[in-house]
Parts: C-alpha cells; sequence; structure tokens
C-alpha cells in the first residue's frame, strides 16, 4: 500500500470529507476514464464517478483495501456496467458496454446469490491465471476490451493492428479463455 493510500484510507476511517477530496485528485482522472470508456457520455460517467465515491464511502469502513486505485477503479467499472445496462434497457444506447457484455455474457457465468459472489471470486482468480499464462500482446488485447471496454478500432489503433485482426484475436483468446474455464470445472461443455 502506498503512503498516499494509507493517509486517504486513514480519513475515511476518521470519516474526513478530506478522504474524498484527496481520493479525487489522486485517482478522479482515472475513475473518470473508466466510466467514460463503458458509458460514452460525459454525464452519466460523471454521475458514475461521483457514485464511486459515495459507495466507498459507504464501504471503507468497514473494507480497508490494499490497493485504493483498484478499489476505487472496480467501483467505477462496475457501477458504469450497471448503469450501462439501464441505459441499454431504456433504449438509451448500451453501445460498446453492451456489445462487450454479452461477448462475454457465454462464457463467464455470472449471478447475485452469496453462493454465486463467492464463486465468483473463485471464479475471477481462474480468469486471472488464464491472463497471466496469455503473452503480453493477447492479454493487452483482452484487457483493453473486456475491462477498459474499448472499441475493436481504438484497439487497432492502440496496437497497430487492423480492427478485423484485433476481432479475430479476441475471438480466439474467449474460445482459449472458454476451454480453460471448462477444464477447471466452471463451465460445462
Amino acid at each position: 500500500m502506498t503512503e498516499l493510500d494509507a493517509e486517504i484510507i486513514r480519513l475515511f476511517f476518521e470519516r474526513s470529507e478530506d478522504a474524498l477530496y484527496r481520493a479525487r485528485l489522486a485517482y478522479g482522472a482515472y475513475l473518470s476514464s473508466i466510466a467514460k470508456r463503458i458509458l460514452r457520455d460525459e454525464r452519466d460517467a460523471e454521475e458514475t464517478v461521483q457514485d464511486a465515491y459515495l459507495a466507498a464511502w459507504n464501504s471503507i469502513p468497514p473494507n480497508r483495501p490494499d490497493d485504493l486505485k483498484a478499489y476505487l477503479g472496480r467501483l467505477s467499472r462496475n457501477l458504469s456496467i450497471d448503469r450501462a445496462r439501464l441505459n441499454s434497457r431504456k433504449k438509451r444506447g448500451g453501445g460498446e458496454a453492451s456489445l462487450v457484455l454479452d461477448e462475454i455474457a457465454e462464457i463467464v457465468p455470472g449471478g447475485t446469490e452469496p453462493e454465486e459472489a463467492f464463486e465468483g471470486r473463485d471464479l475471477s482468480g481462474a480468469i486471472n491465471g488464464f491472463l497471466t499464462k496469455l503473452p503480453a500482446k493477447k492479454r493487452r488485447l483482452f484487457v483493453q476490451r473486456y475491462w477498459y471496454f474499448m472499441s475493436d478500432r481504438e484497439i487497432a489503433e492502440d496496437n497497430l493492428m487492423a480492427p478485423a485482426a484485433v476481432r479475430m484475436q479476441l475471438s480466439r483468446t474467449r474460445r482459449e479463455l472458454k476451454d480453460h474455464l471448462i477444464k477447471e470445472g466452471y463451465l460445462n461443455e
């Protein structure tokens, strides 16, 4: 844990509003970039980031994250995905987020029951294990698409590839992930 994270977390535990101010200064741009990439709407992204700060306020304490940036990033990402799903249902255009979620939904099982949440942590470990075994470029493409919700075009530009090559590589990696999860017992054939 960095000294800055420790200081901000201490402020959260003291229920000092300075915790929110310091968190915004340190990680605001990072959280905004996550929300904007998923939502593709400035106003929704701004609201979602504010919701992430509120979620942090309500969860620290009792939680004491080891990596505050990752913790806040996960809150921002999850809230942004929820907002994108809501927008999609309202026909406001879920856009890239809906497409990305559809791509991965057939591979990664999900649910809301406590047992499923526990299994989700196990599943997360299995996925992380899979990702660590991938070559760096394949891992980067996968993370850009399924964590940062980048479009095929954005990933192609960032990696000096054709969009069709990005789509093909991601398709192959999803297939490999599915095979890995079947082998590990998370999915049925």
